[in-house]
């Protein structure tokens, strides 16, 4: 027996019959971790009460004043160094620091030039309107009814059939073998009656017809050809050897016998007279002969060529005898698989609002069907066009404005693009220079001051403190770090005042546990945003304290990593196991005693479109039913299904 799933209003199965409603494991169609729980902020680091001296690669310490233990006041000379950083590499430190916000203007105007294209329209059909009022149109009195547009015959999504079915209709493989069968029909439409058979008998007057005309057609050119051809090969060739035997002969004897009675002009007449004959009979005789030699050999070629053509046309002809008959057996299209779409309207009337919409691709035959769904929210109902004529004709495209070029999705596609480069040029051009603001101090007079009354804590040698890029000295007065952060406005609510954060420090790889000591109540002008998530929307800022155990650096940007989920949150549900009706939404779990239960649970965020954040009323221990089918109702039996069941049978 067949069991789809196609949308709320159908009942796939026979006759109304009650059967449990299949329920799936959360785990089959939900997550209970996503990477997006944790988010990542970054921001300058600042001091309270406490002062750490990093060693630059350029700097070579000269002295030192104090002893790790003194007790310092703020001014006072803690170490006097060498630099080799030049007036020049801070030159070019700043350029680069303008040639990022060079860039950034350049990406700005980019910005504004993909805020100004014009969406290209992509082309829509303009369906009947539905009126509110539902008694529209016809009402669909029998149990189902199937398109017979011959432009739509169900062999691919685009041409796929309609059968439009009342709400109270089963569908099983009697409709499906029906719908089969309208596909088979529509697919066979093939033949044009008003176009002539060729029958056996035509093809072979026509090919003798033209044959003979092809053969003599073919021999009168062929022969002209040839003959013009071969003499005029044959009379040079002939003349020249001719001419050459028969001067030699003729004039030796010509010569001889008229010697001693002809001399001087007497001789070259004779000659000339004798040579001309001679050499006309012979040449005359030689064509003669050689003409009919070829034209015999062309004759032979010729009959061979067109005996050869005719052995080929009568195989031609034989094999089109062999051809069916339109309309035979063997010229019918079988169809073993079809696309549908399934319709369901609002009171089962033609102009109604539709309640189902759900394409389906069906294998099978004769009472055996399988069923794989497909989208169908984008397809044009096209049974509406000219309300029920046998022939509604072509469907008109309108016109395209291509603007642009691109749709209003690429667009937004581009826009958000380039606001994250934005961001990200605007965080490149903070890092680079907070490092120029340190290199300024390097190119002083040479002396490192005490900032703060304090206690020396901590002192390394030179080489220690380059190598591990850990603090050379260390003053403290009892205080700590604190870091700027921001985060996303749909995630403020999830920070809490006291909440733990990781800081890892870029320039050393070390990483610290920080605490969040207060959230802004205004969203932070420069927007914050640290290169994750959405750009476009608010950020807010907030501050994390860390300890003085920390080795960080003043000026120097850190980044925080902080969970922004707790509890129920982090569960996700695929989207089409969640009903939403009044701004309410609900699930259908397996509850008490195997019965259904239509449960009401709070959502949070989507996810890639697929997934919906899940913050309360559900647990990864419960069992979820697909919500839609007439028997899905509180209180019906359920039992435990696998997810392939919804698709495939």
């Amino acid at each position: 027996m067949l069991v789809v799933a196609l949308g709320a209003g159908i009942w796939l199965g026979a006759g109304g019959k009650a059967e449990p409603v299949g329920v799936y494991s959360f785990m089959d169609i939900g997550m209970t971790e996503y990477w997006g729980d944790s988010q990542e902020s970054y921001g300058p680091v600042t001091t309270d009460r406490i002062q750490t001296v990093f060693l630059s690669d350029t700097q070579t310490v000269t002295e030192v004043l104090v002893a790790q233990g003194d007790m310092v006041k703020k001014g006072d000379v803690l170490l006097r160094f060498d630099t080799t950083l030049s007036e020049l590499e801070l030159e070019r430190k700043r350029l680069e620091v303008e040639k990022l916000k060079l860039d950034l203007e350049d990406a700005k105007a980019e910005l504004n030039r993909i805020a100004s294209m014009k969406p290209m329209q992509p082309p829509s059909f303009d369906e009947p309107s539905i009126d509110e009022d539902i008694n529209n149109g016809t009402m669909l009195m029998e149990a189902y009814r199937i398109s017979d547009n011959p432009e739509y015959n169900g062999s691919s999504q685009e041409l796929a059939l309609i059968c439009w079915l009342q709400d109270t209709t089963n569908i099983d493989s009697g409709v499906l073998e029906a719908i089969r069968q309208r596909a088979e029909e529509l697919q066979n439409m093939t033949v044009d009656p008003t176009e002539p058979e060729t029958t056996e008998e035509t093809t072979e007057e026509t090919t003798e017809e033209t044959t003979e005309e092809t053969i003599e057609e073919t021999i009168e050119e062929t022969i002209e050809e040839t003959i013009e051809e071969t003499i005029e090969e044959t009379i040079e060739e002939t003349i020249e050897e001719t001419f050459e035997e028969t001067v030699e002969e003729t004039v030796g004897e010509t010569v001889g016998e008229t010697v001693g009675e002809t001399v001087g002009e007497t001789v070259g007449e004779t000659v000339g007279e004798t040579v001309g004959e001679t050499v006309g009979e012979t040449v005359e005789d030689t064509v003669g002969e050689t003409v009919a030699e070829n034209i015999e050999d062309i004759t032979q070629i010729i009959s061979e060529e067109v005996s050869l053509e005719d052995t080929q046309t009568q195989a031609e002809m034989s094999q089109a005898s062999d051809v069916p008959e339109e309309g035979g057996d063997e010229g019918h299209i079988s169809v073993d698989s079809y696309y549908v779409i399934f319709k369901i309207t609002q009171g089962n009337m033609s102009l109604g609002q539709r309640t189902v919409w759900q394409g389906a691709h069906v294998y099978g035959w004769e009472g055996s069907f399988s069923v794989r769904l497909f989208d169908a929210s984008g397809m044009m109902d096209y049974t509406l066009i000219d309300d029920g004529e046998e022939d509604p004709g072509g469907i008109e495209i309108p016109d395209i404005d291509f603007g642009s070029g691109y749709t209003a999705a690429q667009i937004a596609q581009m826009r958000s693009e380039q606001e994250k480069k934005i961001k990200d040029l605007e965080f490149k051009i903070k890092m680079a220079d907070a490092d120029y603001k340190i290199m300024q101090t390097e190119v002083g007079d040479g002396n490192i001051y005490a900032d703060i009354d304090g206690e020396v804590v901590s002192l390394l040698t030179e080489e220690e403190a380059k190598e591990s890029k850990t603090p050379f000295m260390k003053v403290s007065g009892g205080g700590g770090f604190y870091v700027e952060g921001s985060i996303n406005e749909l995630e403020k609510d999830n920070l809490r005042i006291g909440q733990e954060v990781t800081i890892n420090d870029w320039e050393s790889g070390m990483t610290y546990t920080g605490t969040v000591q207060s959230i802004g109540d205004f969203p932070s002008r420069d927007n914050g945003y640290s290169g994750m998530g959405n750009p476009n929307s608010s950020y807010y800022p907030f501050v994390a304290f860390v300890d003085g155990s920390a080795d960080l650096q003043a000026g120097k940007y850190v980044s925080m990593t902080f969970a922004t989920s707790t509890g129920a949150n982090g569960i996700y549900l695929q989207n089409p196991f969640v009903r939403t009706e009044n701004g309410e939404s609900y699930v259908y779990v397996q509850g008490a005693g195997g019965k259904l239960e239509k449960r009401t649970v709070t959502v949070g965020k989507s996810l890639w479109g697929s997934y919906t954040e899940i913050k309360g009323g559900l647990s990864e221990d419960d069992y979820i039913a697909f919500p839609y089918g007439k028997n899905v109702q509180p209180g019906a039996p359920t039992e435990l299904s696998d997810l392939s069941s919804l698709y495939s049978y």
